[in-house]
């Protein structure tokens, strides 16, 4: 049985980063991943914002099952499900 943090490293992946006053900061799809924290944790390091992390929402879709949630970082660091 699959989790919603369950990706497969050929599905397509899309993460929006979207930061204080629902702006959207950053943008990328790509294939590799296999799980959801680790997309969203490369998005961040490829986006160079100067942000922290835990003001983000994550808005990650998986364009093979067409699957969206969103996700933000707690005050202990661990990236929880909001939507």
């Amino acid at each position: 049985m699959e989790t919603f943090d369950t990706l497969k490293p050929q599905d397509s992946v899309s993460v929006t980063i979207w930061g204080p006053e629902n702006s959207r900061l950053y943008q990328s799809t790509n294939t590799g991943y296999t799980s959801i924290e680790e997309a969203v944790r490369i998005a961040i390091a490829n986006a160079g914002l100067i942000v922290n992390p835990e003001d983000c929402v994550y808005e990650v879709s998986n364009d093979a099952t067409l699957v969206s949630h969103k996700y933000r970082f707690n005050a202990h660091g661990k990236l929880v499900l909001i939507a």
